[in-house]
């Protein structure tokens, strides 16, 4: 990454931090080419949406690759098992 694609992968995870729907969440943002690649688990499909939301909000950002993953909580998984 060059030293603007570094600032604006910390612009990101700076915003993603302080949003209340992702902060907390671990989400990792790499910048190339004015792509970001948002990288994580969170827990809700309304957080993965809610960062791409973020992030498309964004100048300079030409494409978002989401490879962010909802975890599955143990509870719902033995429910939809049945």
């Amino acid at each position: 990454m060059d030293i603007r694609e570094q600032v604006m992968a910390g612009l990101i995870r700076t915003r993603l931090c302080e949003d209340r729907r992702t902060g907390g969440q671990p989400i990792d943002v790499l910048v190339a080419n004015g792509d970001v690649y948002l990288l994580g688990q969170v827990d809700s499909e309304d957080q993965r949406m809610a960062a791409e939301t973020i992030v498309r909000g964004l100048v300079g950002v030409r494409q978002i690759v989401d490879k962010v993953v909802v975890r599955v909580h143990r509870a719902s998984a033995q429910y939809s098992s049945a």
